[in-house]
């Protein structure tokens, strides 16, 4: 007998999580590990800026900032040039270039509103133009202070998952196991988790994805102050039982993870999600300790939360 058992179940109760069972290309990722969808959307405009910049990187957000602001006061800077440097007073007798560069500072403290008073329009298309460019200055800041708050205020869960998957000794039998931690010093309750396993049958050179949700040794935990390593004993029913190796690699399985909680600093549930593909699992790996106790405290390292032992393979699965 070769893999982890025998007979598998051969009529699962199928859950495709909305992906369907069709499928274009074998070898396709239904989940990327950073939670998104592996699906792109064409034909239709469904471009959403405020979900874009609610939800992109704070990096990416600060950078877009900066890049609107400098390009807002270069094309105000621009119209003030075309109406011509002599319709404000104030500004510098000089070089074409320093003019331009004093109504450029100008632009900047009409946006924000502050004017220090040094330059000022005296015509009427200049006063115009400065006009429209504090109110659009105003708006602007008042956008921008609600993405602020929504970026601060939105709920969203730091779960930290292990790289890795391994399939581990288990009791009398194995199982498949991976881990998560929290990456925020705040408290998480009622913390639950789902695994779904995506895998491929071939009938007549036909490729169909099929779905079934793992039972879980452990499915939830009312408090998460350490890690938690999620365990799926592999029995009878186990859509891996009698698989290893090359048999699992043709199933080309991928393990669709989803982790959700009460979390008390937002006063609101919170999930993460990630998914697990054939080569992120490690046969006969078991996780290696994350914590010890250190003057009466546990601590948890989270940078071994990817550390893993392997064991020795035995007779009966090599």
């Amino acid at each position: 007998m070769s893999g982890f058992g025998g007979r598998r179940n051969n009529r699962p109760e199928e859950n495709d999580l909305g992906f369907g069972n069709k499928l274009t290309t074998p070898g396709d990722r239904l989940l990327n590990q950073d939670g998104s969808f592996n699906v792109v959307r064409k034909g239709l405009w469904t471009w959403n800026p405020y979900q874009s910049l609610v939800e992109m990187s704070w990096g990416k957000f600060i950078i877009l900032v900066l890049l609107f602001y400098i390009s807002a006061n270069f094309v105000f800077a621009g119209l003030f040039y075309w109406i011509g440097p002599k319709e404000f007073n104030g500004v510098a007798e000089e070089s074409e270039m320093v003019k331009f560069a004093d109504l450029y500072f100008f632009s900047a403290q009409t946006l924000t509103t502050v004017g220090y008073g040094h330059i000022s329009p005296h015509g009427f298309w200049a006063s115009t133009l400065a006009s429209l460019e504090a109110l659009l200055g105003l708006m602007t800041f008042a956008l921008a202070t609600g993405l602020l708050f929504a970026r601060f205020s939105r709920p969203k869960g730091r779960i930290l998952f292990s790289k890795k998957a391994v399939i581990s000794p288990f009791r009398e039998g194995y199982a498949f196991m991976f881990r998560i931690a929290n990456l925020r010093n705040n408290s998480i309750i009622n913390l639950e988790a789902k695994v779904t396993m995506a895998w491929l049958e071939e009938h007549n050179g036909h490729f169909t994805r099929k779905f079934l949700a793992l039972p879980l040794d452990r499915d939830k935990v009312n408090l998460f102050p350490l890690n938690w390593t999620i365990v799926h004993p592999i029995d009878e029913n186990s859509p891996l039982y009698g698989k290893m190796g090359a048999a699992l690699e043709k199933m080309q399985p991928e393990f669709v993870i989803l982790i959700s909680g009460f979390d008390e600093t937002f006063s609101q549930n919170v999930h993460s999600k990630t998914s697990y593909v054939y080569a992120d699992l490690v046969c006969n790996g078991k996780f290696k300790p994350m914590y010890h106790e250190e003057d009466g405290h546990s601590v948890l390292q989270l940078d071994l939360i990817d550390d893993i032992e392997l064991l020795p393979v035995p007779k009966e699965v090599a």
